[in-house]
């Protein structure tokens, strides 16, 4: 072949390959590309073994990857756990750091004593230094309480009795009183309301009762009731005064009824006669 044919297929070629290649770029530029695939939420690169993480989850902003399934996650590329927010990291041996003030209550929850060593009372109050304990708020000391002395002087035993030993031209009443007798203004106590305790609510007699001795009651036998009021005449069965020295309950008194009443002021026990008042003891 002579280099005429050599250098015309040469040149032949050489076109073939430009229009090649300009037709090539021409369709690339002409044909529509795909549609990109639908967006995921929660993946990068489509599906396992994609950009991203196990999953084709992509780490946040801060570098962190969530823990997998099993809720541990995997120590960082250093190898050191990140402290948590409170910026306090529990050493090794898993001991808390003490308070701010630097003192550690104890396992069974007690405080340590304060600095001078004496825990106060339940009521809140320290003793002062010399041991004595402050007044109360109204500033007074309850004195101390009294104690009996262990024997008593000597003295007569105390023996209630009336003012009247025995009636008398002036001052009437029963001749048979064991202790004597009182009248009002003269040592006898206050008689008793009308309708009150003690108060007798009999009928007027109209004469005086056995062992009577001197004047009536101001008013007569028969006229208003005297102090303690009419005494009622007795239906009982026999009871003596004996018997109401030891219960107080009404006895039979020259065949009325006497009733004991408590003066702790004029005799103890003891109970209104026809305006007279006899001690029961």
């Amino acid at each position: 072949m002579s280099m005429k044919h050599v250098a015309g297929a040469a040149v032949v070629a050489t076109g073939v390959g430009i229009s090649a290649i300009s037709l090539s770029a021409g369709f690339a530029q002409a044909a529509p590309l795909d549609p990109p695939p639908p967006p995921c939420p929660n993946c990068h690169g489509g599906g396992p073994g994609g950009a991203g993480g196990p999953g084709g989850q992509v780490p946040p902003p801060g570098g962190q990857v969530p823990p997998p399934p099993g809720g541990q996650a995997p120590p960082p590329p250093g190898g050191q756990v990140p402290p948590p927010p409170g910026g306090q990291v529990p050493p090794p041996g898993g001991q808390v750091p003490p308070p701010p003030g630097g003192q550690v209550p104890p396992p069974g929850g007690q405080a340590p004593p304060p600095p001078g060593g004496q825990v106060p009372p339940p009521g809140g109050q320290v003793p002062p230094p010399g041991g004595q304990v402050p007044p109360p708020p109204g500033g007074q000391v309850p004195p101390p309480p009294l104690q009996a002395p262990g024997t008593q002087p000597p003295h007569p035993a105390y023996r209630p009795h009336g003012a009247y030993d025995r009636p008398t031209a002036q001052v009437g009443g029963p001749r048979d009183a064991p202790q004597g007798f009182s009248v009002p203004d003269h040592g006898a106590p206050p008689p008793p309301p009308p309708r009150g305790y003690g108060w007798n609510d009999g009928p007027a007699p109209g004469h005086p009762p056995p062992n009577w001795d001197g004047p009536p009651p101001p008013g007569g036998w028969n006229g208003p009731p005297p102090p303690g009021g009419w005494n009622r005449p007795w239906n009982g069965p026999p009871r003596d005064e004996a018997a109401a020295r030891s219960d107080f309950g009404p006895f039979a008194y020259n065949t009325f009824t006497a009733t004991p009443v408590f003066n702790s002021q004029f005799g103890g026990w003891g109970y209104w006669f026809f305006g007279d008042w006899i001690p029961l003891y």
